[in-house]
C-alpha cells in the first residue's frame, strides 16, 4: 500500500500543472520562437530590399556645395595685369590693352562658393536595373516560403514534442499499472512463501520484475522532463505547461480506412498525395525560385556586354566669393553613352563563372527535389504502414488479454507455475505499452506529412 500512495503522489503535480491544447502550443511557437521570429525577420528585410531594388529606376537629386580656395602665389599671378598690344589691319597701333586671368569669365576669387542642384536619370544599364529588382522579387518570395518552411518545420517540432510527452505519460500510467499489478502478485505469493506454497525463486522472480518497473518509471519520468523543457523552448516560454490529454480512438476510422486499403487504392492515394506535393509545396516551391535566381543572375553577366544610358542635370546656384546664394546661376543637360569594348576579360569570364553557377544550381535543385519527392512518397507509406501496425498492435493486445486471463485462472487454480504468470504479465503490459506507442508513432507521421503540402 506505501509504493501505491507513493505512486499516486508522484502524479498529483500533473494534474496541478495548466494543459494546453497542439493548436495553442503551435500559436505560442509562431509567436515567440526565436528562430521562427529570424524567418520573419529576414522576410521583412527582404520586402525592403525590394522597395530598395525599385528605386534604382527613379531619378537621384543631390544637393553641393564645394568651398575652393587657391594658394597665394597662384592668386597673385591670375590677378597680374599684362600689356595686350592692339592692332590694325596687322600693324601695332602701339596701344595696349590691360589683361589679367582673373578678368576673364564671372570673377576669379581666392576663395570660391559653389552651390548646385545634380539631377541623374537612369535609361539603360544593359538590364542591370530590370534583373536586379526581379531578382529582388524572388528573394522576396524566397524569404516568404523559408517562413513558411519554418512554420511547418516549427509546427512539426512542438507536434513531436507535444505528442512525444503525451506518450510519454500514458506510457508511465501504463508502468505504474504494471508496478501495481507487480505489487499485488508479491504480495500474494509472499503470503504463499510464508506458508510453504510457493518458493522463494518465485518470491524473487517478482521482486526483480518490481525493480524493473520502478526503474522504466524513473527512466520515463526522466525522459517526461527533458522533452518537456525542449517543447517550453520551442513555445518561447518556461511555464510549466503541459500538453492537454488527446482521444487516440478517434484515429481508429482513418487509420481502418488506410488499413483497408488495396494495392490500386494504394497507388492513387500515393498518386494524389504527390501530385498535391508538386503543386503546393514550399521547398518544391524554393527550389524552382533558386533556379529563376541563377538564371537573373546569368542574364545580368549577359548584360555587361551591352551599352548604358544615363542622364545627368545640373544646376548651378552660384559660384563667387561669398555663400549668400546670389552669384550668377547657370545648367547644363548631359546625355552620357558608354559601350564597354575592353575589360581585360572581366564581362567574358564573370558570364562563364555565371553559366556555370547556373548549371551546378540547376543540378543540386533536381537532385535535391528528387531526393524530397522520395521522402514525400515514403512519408505517405510510412503512415499506411503504421496505420496497419496499429491494428495489429490491436490484435496482439486482445491476445495478451485473453492469455492473462487464462493463465491467471490456471495459477490460482495452481495448474500453471509463477514463471508462466509472469511472462503473460509481462506480455500483456508490453502489448498495451506497444499500442500506445503505435498510436503515437501513426499520429506523428500524419503531422510529417503536412510539411510536404501547403
Amino acid at each position: 500500500m506505501k509504493r501505491i500512495l507513493i505512486i499516486i503522489m508522484l502524479c498529483i503535480p500533473l494534474i496541478l500543472l495548466n494543459a494546453i491544447t497542439l493548436e495553442e502550443s503551435i500559436i505560442l511557437a509562431k509567436q515567440n520562437n526565436k528562430e521562427m521570429l529570424a524567418e520573419k525577420s529576414g522576410f521583412e528585410s527582404a520586402k525592403w530590399a525590394k522597395k530598395n531594388a525599385f528605386t534604382n529606376f527613379l531619378p537621384k537629386v543631390t544637393f553641393n556645395s564645394r568651398l575652393v580656395r587657391i594658394d597665394d602665389e597662384t592668386y597673385d599671378q591670375a590677378n597680374e595685369i599684362g600689356q595686350i598690344p592692339v592692332f590694325n589691319s596687322g600693324i601695332p597701333t602701339g596701344d595696349y590693352i590691360p589683361f589679367s586671368a582673373a578678368a576673364m569669365g564671372s570673377g576669379f576669387y581666392k576663395t570660391t562658393y559653389t552651390n548646385d542642384i545634380t539631377v541623374q536619370q537612369p535609361i539603360f544599364n544593359g538590364g542591370k536595373v530590370i534583373l536586379g529588382y526581379q531578382m529582388a522579387e524572388l528573394a522576396r518570395q524566397q524569404a516568404e516560403l523559408a517562413v513558411k518552411n519554418k512554420e511547418k518545420d516549427l509546427t512539426y517540432a512542438v507536434a513531436s514534442t507535444y505528442f512525444g510527452i503525451l506518450k510519454l505519460q500514458d506510457l508511465k500510467i501504463l508502468s505504474e499499472k504494471s508496478l501495481n499489478s507487480t505489487l499485488s502478485h508479491l504480495q500474494t505469493v509472499l503470503k504463499k512463501y510464508e506458508v510453504g506454497t510457493a518458493k522463494k525463486s518465485d518470491v524473487l522472480q517478482w521482486q526483480v520484475k518490481m525493480k524493473n518497473d520502478e526503474t522504466t518509471i524513473r527512466e520515463i519520468e526522466n525522459s517526461i522532463k527533458e522533452i518537456t523543457g525542449y517543447w517550453q523552448n520551442l513555445l518561447g516560454k518556461a511555464e510549466s505547461d503541459l500538453p492537454s490529454k488527446i482521444t487516440r480512438t478517434e484515429y481508429d476510422f482513418e487509420i481502418a480506412d488506410y488499413t483497408l486499403k488495396n494495392d490500386a487504392e494504394i497507388d492513387l492515394a500515393v498518386d494524389d498525395f504527390m501530385q498535391n506535393v508538386k503543386k503546393s509545396s514550399p521547398t518544391i516551391q524554393t527550389l524552382d525560385i533558386a533556379k529563376k535566381l541563377m538564371q537573373k543572375n546569368y542574364k545580368m553577366a549577359q548584360g555587361e556586354f551591352l551599352p548604358s544610358l544615363n542622364l545627368q542635370y545640373s544646376y548651378q546656384i552660384e559660384s563667387d566669393d561669398k555663400w549668400n546664394f546670389d552669384g550668377e546661376d547657370n545648367w547644363n543637360l548631359a546625355a552620357v553613352f558608354s559601350w564597354p569594348i575592353f575589360s581585360s576579360g572581366t564581362n567574358y569570364t564573370n558570364l562563364k563563372k555565371a553559366r556555370f553557377d547556373l548549371k551546378k544550381t540547376e543540378y543540386e535543385t533536381q537532385w535535391a527535389e528528387e531526393n524530397y519527392l522520395v521522402a514525400a512518397e515514403n512519408a505517405l507509406q510510412k503512415l499506411i504502414t503504421k496505420a496497419r501496425i496499429v491494428e495489429d498492435n490491436k490484435t496482439a493486445l486482445e491476445y495478451a488479454r485473453e492469455n492473462h486471463n487464462i493463465i491467471n485462472n490456471l495459477f490460482t487454480q495452481g495448474l500453471v507455475t509463477n514463471t508462466e504468470l509472469l511472462d503473460a504479465e509481462t506480455m500483456l503490459f508490453g502489448s498495451e505499452m506497444n499500442l500506445v506507442s503505435a498510436y503515437y508513432d501513426y499520429i506523428l507521421v500524419k503531422y510529417e506529412m503536412q510539411k510536404y503540402t501547403k
